[in-house]
């Protein structure tokens, strides 16, 4: 079964429930006040009894992870008091708690006391989207264009950005814009924002249309020129792109290495390696100890399969302390393909911190168990779980693949059943156990776990392309099935490699080879992967093409000898 790694996903931040407060009440201006001292969130002396009373209370909700009810006490404190720091504390607890009426309420009673503070206008901003009211979303809008510290232009740069994070919510977002830039037609920061939310549309054509106006309007713009080549890239008009960010580095010469590296990052996005190796390796011509780019060339040398290369440039960034712990986890990885498992084990304990720790000490588990200490690694992924409960699941998922990836099919299995047992229905659980089924023969309960996670999820691409390829492997009367499954998975990840090769496999198995090959050699170019480049020989091998699918099976060896379908594949075409 072909797999193909989860895919992140970003959750709303306001919930569309609440909790209506009962503190929001009118102030009672006759009721008596004592005198009794208290500090407010700003230190601010608070002589109010009720006040005194509320901010207590809120203090002591908070204190227990009570967000909701903390934030809903100080809002019943200012009723008495008129401390914006405590209405900006409110409403962060409420963002918390996850409650919209709450964040709105606090929002409101931050921004009456602070008129001129934008983030209050931010928050407002966002629940007048996420409620698709145009007007409110328009005030808040506009307030912020008019009063950023930048000026308007920023201004509307700043709403641009606010406005992308907001998915889902794309209509309202767009009749504010084009009210707005109604409103400032000389304000190329209108056309900037409009340009920018086109784009997380995917509405290439508007997006270039709106950044080349905002260009024209103000050429000597970097942020303009920089969105630009964004849209340029998205539109595939690479050449244009490639000069636009060369008059860029020599207008700005002291910015130039993170210009090209920001752009070789879209390229990346844009399936476009080549190009953007290009423009690493320009940085380390006119900078040869820049770490970003040494850091950019090594990966790209490590997705080729220079295994050799990569280990040169991380060891030389394996000793600097930005750079070193990320370096030394890749030139454990490299160890662990090199199958030098002592050295990798050595490696993966120095990565004592940074992003990479946690996954440094997983593949420790991992290098374990290749070397027959199942117990061990096993042992050390259970204490993991127990000192690190949120990442719970995601040891779970360690301990499963780990196992699968050392054979060790049956306890792959017993660790899925015991983590779905904890995490009933989970479909990463799910995903994992199905791929143990299908090794194990047992594709009937392979399919189920498949359907099941598309019965919670009919759009899980993933899960669409793997059942679409594992249906490709049997009757033929199931073909058609399997090809409208990864059809649809690829209109959800048009990109994918993947999903791309899992659509040459079943266009070979139909009988379109041409197409096949077309598809696969796509896949193959996005990423060198094994099985894709077992397939790719494959279908090369049956078009008469047997020098070509030599080549491409040689240069897959050199990287992945042990690979199983690779070396089936060769064995059984070319023995």
């Amino acid at each position: 079964m072909h797999r193909r790694l989860a895919p992140i996903t970003l959750a709303s931040a306001l919930l569309a429930t609440s909790i209506a407060p009962n503190a929001w009440a009118q102030k009672d201006d006759d009721a008596p006040v004592q005198t009794v001292e208290a500090e407010s969130t700003s230190g601010a002396t608070v002589t109010d009894p009720e006040a005194r009373f509320h901010i207590m209370a809120g203090e002591m909700a908070a204190a227990r992870n009570e967000p909701g009810l903390a934030a809903a006490e100080f809002l019943a404190a200012l009723r008495k008091v008129d401390d914006p720091a405590l209405a900006a504390r409110a409403t962060g607890l409420a963002f918390t708690a996850g409650s919209a009426n709450l964040v709105e309420l606090a929002a409101q009673r931050w921004l009456e006391l602070d008129a001129n503070n934008m983030d209050p206008r931010e928050v407002l901003l966002a629940m007048n989207l996420q409620r698709n009211e145009v007007e409110g979303a328009y005030t808040q809008a506009k307030a912020i264009v008019e009063g950023h510290g930048g000026g308007r232009e920023d201004g509307f740069r700043h709403v641009g950005v606010l406005m992308v994070q907001q998915p889902g919510k794309n209509d309202t977002a767009i009749a504010v814009l084009d009210r707005l830039s109604s409103e400032y037609p000389k304000e190329s920061g209108a056309y900037y924002a409009t340009a920018l939310l086109a784009l997380r549309q995917d509405r290439v054509d508007t997006a270039e249309t709106a950044i080349r106006k905002a260009v024209e309007l103000n050429p000597d713009s970097r942020e303009n020129v920089l969105l630009l080549v964004g849209v340029l890239v998205r539109a595939g008009k690479l050449d244009e792109a490639d000069r636009s960010i060369e008059a860029l580095t020599r207008k700005y010469p002291k910015e130039s290495a993170d210009m090209r590296m920001a752009y070789a990052k879209l390229l990346v996005e844009s399936q476009q390696r080549d190009r953007a190796r290009q423009q690493v390796e320009r940085i380390l011509k006119a900078d040869a100890k820049n770490k970003d780019a040494r850091y950019a060339l090594a990966v790209f040398q490590l997705n080729d399969n220079d295994l050799d290369g990569a280990r040169k440039q991380f060891e030389q960034l394996s000793k600097d302390i930005d750079r070193g712990p990320d370096a030394r986890f890749q030139l454990g990885r490299i160890a662990e393909q090199q199958k030098r498992y002592d050295d990798a084990l050595s490696l993966y304990d120095s990565v004592g911190s940074g992003p990479q720790a946690l996954d440094a000490a997983v593949r420790r588990a991992a290098v374990l168990t290749r070397l027959g200490r199942v117990d061990q690694a096993r042992e050390t992924l259970h204490r993991m779980r127990d000192q690190f409960p949120p990442l719970r699941e995601r040891l779970l998922l360690a301990e499963g693949e780990m196992l699968l990836t050392a054979g060790r099919r049956d306890e792959a299995l017993a660790a899925y059943n015991d983590g779905l047992r904890e995490l009933p229905g989970n479909a990463d659980l799910l995903y994992g156990r199905s791929l143990v089924f299908d090794q194990l023969g047992r594709s009937a309960e392979a399919e189920a776990d498949l359907r099941g996670i598309l019965k919670a999820k009919p759009d899980d691409a993933r899960a669409l392309n793997a059942l679409g390829y594992m249906l490709s492997n049997g009757s033929k009367d199931r073909l058609p099935e399997a090809r409208d499954l990864i059809e649809k998975a690829l209109k959800l990840e048009p990109e994918d490699p993947a999903i791309i090769d899992s659509l040459g496999w079943i266009n070979f198995k139909l009988g379109k080879a041409e197409t096949a090959k077309d598809l696969l050699a796509k896949a193959h170019g996005i990423t060198p992967d094994p099985e894709i480049a077992a397939h790719l020989g494959e279908v090369l091998w049956t078009l008469g093409q047997r020098d070509q699918a030599k080549a491409v099976w040689s240069d897959a060896l050199k990287g992945s000898p042990d690979h199983e379908v690779l070396k089936e594949t060769i064995k059984r075409l070319s023995p």
